[in-house]
């Protein structure tokens, strides 16, 4: 034991000093994100559910803002068109705010023809103002194809 105690002594005096003849390091550069990757977050519940659909919506613009994504898209279809339709007096402020928020970030509202049909709802009078595609399942299977990620909800 006699004869590691030299070496210790040693290594406790030297390291410390070799730290200080060290360069200072530079800070770690924050790289750009690429935005390669597109997402397509799928709405389909509706007013049983607003905790999910509110949760879509907040999420699609963070997403958005994040940087890393080329494209964003919200798509509903189903039941969820009902968060669109400004009549619809069921929908809670929370929810029509996280709609104008991400439409305002820049994430691509795109709504059914077929659910707004269904629903009785005028594409006219959807707020936020979203792009009205005939068939919202073609139109996701459209996305996944050209790469889109998908996200469901």
């Amino acid at each position: 034991m006699n004869r590691f105690l030299p070496l210790l002594v040693i290594s406790l005096v030297t390291a410390p000093l070799a730290s200080l003849a060290a360069p200072p390091s530079q800070p770690a550069k924050q790289e750009v994100p690429a935005r390669q990757g597109k997402l397509v977050f799928v709405a389909t519940t509706g007013l049983e559910d607003l905790g999910t659909l509110s949760s879509s919506l907040r999420h699609v613009k963070n997403a958005k803002e994040s940087g890393y994504l080329s494209d964003v898209v919200w798509l509903t279809y189903g039941r969820a068109v009902v968060a669109l339709d400004p009549t619809v007096k069921a929908v809670p402020a929370e929810v029509r705010e996280a709609a104008q928020a991400a439409k305002a970030a820049g994430v691509r509202l795109v709504a059914c023809a077929s659910a707004l049909r269904k629903f009785g709802i005028d594409p006219k009078t959807l707020q936020p103002q979203a792009d009205v595609v005939d068939n919202g399942v073609a139109e996701l299977s459209r996305l996944v194809a050209e790469g889109y990620q998908v996200i469901r909800y």
